[in-house]
């Protein structure tokens, strides 16, 4: 997606609350209402453009059929600047002003402050877009989508330990989910015998990216596990490049492979991305196929993981809702939810039940080709 096109559509992500009451005037019955804390300023925005446009094309599309019963849903959103306290307030606003469930909050710290909460007000969180500790741990109230950073973390390991790679080092963003992921990391290879070679954590806005880099190059690991945004990723990637690395890099899932090549060209070649959600230009998955449906119903023609994941965690979502009643309330949403037990919703898919919130259990691993695309 070209760096225009993502100004657009972040633009665009303005008038959604707007257009979303719009077609709810439109309809008769009385709007569902959703809240949604994400990361709207700061170093760490750019991580909620895509997801939200996947979101918006499902709940565009939603509502253009009708709704639920006849109620279409109305998404209200607020920013968090990747703040707990924020991200808590916010699901207080929410909820007082009768939401019926959060959607989605985007990144660990947000995610962390908003399911607080959502636990103490008794209102289910679908979704969040992270796979930290403190989000995926079992809690009444919150159900995750995406596997966790440990299971994407632990198949990294497992895959690298299986290709002879056992040199590994890490490069991180300088925030809490990122520490958390370089942790685990450590652990998993510390469980198979060997010790993790250095990490290096990386301001958030990638301007101490060079020096890191030099650090790690220095000490000659055959392989560099990363949990970074997408600019530090590339400034990271392009300095260790410079620098004489020649490292193979592996990212866990917040990092968009497209963007990446249309930041360092030749420089992404090679990249491996885990991903959490399935590959989005398979049209032969029902999922997939409604996702691109949806997104060419709001003019979006490009299609990416980070995108599929916000219209999954959509999906799920709207599934819960179906399931909640007439009338739904944060009660019966959650019943709803945990009524799923296991829930296929297009090919992949999604288990709750009482004392057990798993989500999905996908995961696989992409290589990013010279050309940008991915290798699977």
């Amino acid at each position: 997606m070209t760096h225009k096109k993502i100004q657009f559509l972040a633009s665009a992500l303005a008038a959604f609350v707007l257009g979303l009451s719009a077609s709810a005037h439109a309809q008769t019955g009385k709007p569902l209402l959703i809240g949604q804390t994400f990361v709207q300023t700061g170093p760490l925005a750019s991580l909620s453009t895509e997801p939200l446009i996947g979101i918006r094309a499902m709940f565009t599309t939603l509502n253009a059929n009708g709704g639920i019963n006849g109620r279409p849903v109305e998404l209200r959103q607020l920013d968090d600047a990747y703040d707990p306290a924020k991200g808590a307030e916010n699901v207080k606003t929410f909820a007082k002003d009768g939401a019926i469930g959060v959607l989605m909050p985007i990144g660990t710290s947000s995610a962390v402050g908003a399911i607080k909460a959502a636990n103490e007000l008794k209102i289910p969180v679908v979704g969040a877009y992270t796979g930290a500790g403190p989000v995926v741990k079992f809690t009444d109230y919150s159900f995750p989508v995406r596997i966790s950073f440990d299971e994407e973390y632990s198949r990294i390991v497992n895959h690298l330990f299986t290709i002879g790679l056992s040199r590994i080092a890490f490069a991180h963003n300088d925030n809490p989910g990122a520490r958390s992921a370089m942790e685990s990391t450590q652990k998993f290879i510390a469980e198979r015998g060997d010790k993790m070679v250095g990490s290096v954590a990386i301001k958030n806005d990638g301007s101490d990216a060079a020096e890191r880099a030099a650090e790690l190059v220095k000490l000659k690991p055959k392989a560099v596990v990363l949990s970074a945004t997408n600019d530090v990723a590339a400034k990271f990637i392009t300095a260790y490049r410079a620098a004489g690395g020649e490292t193979a890099f592996y990212s866990f899932s917040f990092l968009n492979g497209q963007k990446l090549f249309q930041d360092i060209k030749k420089d992404a070649a090679g990249v491996v991305i885990s991903q959490v959600v399935p590959y989005p230009w398979n049209s032969a998955m029902p999922v997939i196929a409604e996702y691109q449906a949806a997104m060419k119903k709001i003019g979006v023609n490009e299609f990416g993981y980070a995108s599929l994941e916000g219209y999954v965690a959509a999906k799920v979502m709207v599934e819960g809702l179906k399931r909640a009643g007439a009338n739904p309330t944060p009660e019966s949403l959650q019943k709803g939810l945990e009524s799923f037990k296991t829930l296929d919703i297009g090919g992949i898919a999604v288990s709750y039940r009482p004392g057990e919130h798993r989500g999905l259990t996908f995961s696989e691993l992409s290589m990013l080709k010279a050309d940008g695309r991915y290798l699977r």
